[in-house]
């Protein structure tokens, strides 16, 4: 089993719960238990979906190291479509630990359990593709 495609099931298996955490969040959104576990699986979900893309880049012979320089070339590779997001991804995942600001924490939930939410489910989709 290739590093990638190990990378690529760990993401699918975080994806699973983030994606349970996700509905539990909207059935209940102030719950604060599922509030915190959505940000949590978000966390991990990001991490290895940036991973992923900087192994199926290595394997394909570009080397970048950094998160931001990983979603930069992904995208300018045309790996993924809206750098945009997976640059706001990187930064909510950022912002999560170091925030306070309750408006703040409670619009980065909303934007974990809906548009990055479906980018990573979009994503998903297309690890189909990354891994033939």
């Amino acid at each position: 089993m290739s590093g990638l495609t190990e990378r690529i099931e760990n993401f699918n298996r975080a994806f699973n719960i983030y994606e349970k955490a996700v509905k539990a969040n909207i059935s209940a959104p102030d719950n604060e238990l599922f509030q915190m576990s959505v940000v949590q699986s978000f966390e991990i979900c990001f991490e290895l979906s940036w991973k992923v893309l900087k192994d199926f880049l290595a394997q394909n012979g570009i080397n970048v190291y950094l998160p931001r320089d990983v979603i930069k070339t992904a995208f300018v590779n045309e790996v993924i479509k809206n750098g945009q997001v997976w640059i706001d991804m990187m930064n909510a995942r950022n912002a999560t630990s170091q925030e306070y600001n309750s408006d703040k924490i409670n619009q980065i939930i909303k934007n974990i359990s809906t548009i990055y939410y479906e980018e990573l489910c979009s994503f998903k989709d297309g690890l189909k593709n990354i891994n033939e």
